[in-house]
């Protein structure tokens, strides 16, 4: 074999490697594509579940503040003030947890004017 033949057998060796090389990333970037898109797609549904969990929470809490207000309210001396606002460092995995302890906070309010009623009479 001359010097030609194995450096044309040799190019088309690399040649064959690069083609190959590049129909694998090819398949690579096609199967992440896929993945990424699987995943874009969860994170949308995530999105979309906790704006609904938001939109709730926001409607309970509400709810919570006008009957806080109308029970504030019986007192002439006392203002309740401005609604409650979101916590920006508030974590979402304990939105539950912070959502139920309103209920016990309420309760002692509620019990509270109640005593101030009684005393005041």
């Amino acid at each position: 074999m001359t010097d030609d033949a194995t450096a044309a057998m040799r190019y088309k060796e690399i040649i064959g490697l690069a083609r190959k090389a590049a129909e694998d990333l090819r398949a690579w970037e096609r199967h992440r594509a896929e993945e990424l898109d699987v995943a874009i797609g969860a994170a949308a549904t995530e999105v979309s579940a906790a704006a609904e969990r938001e939109q709730r929470v926001t409607e309970r809490v509400d709810r919570w503040w006008r009957m806080a207000c109308d029970n504030v309210s019986r007192l002439s001396w006392l203002d309740a003030g401005e609604p409650p606002e979101p916590v920006p460092s508030a974590r979402g995995e304990l939105l539950d947890r912070y959502a139920e302890d309103v209920r016990p906070a309420y309760h002692e309010l509620t019990q509270a004017i109640l005593n101030l009623g009684w005393r005041a009479r």
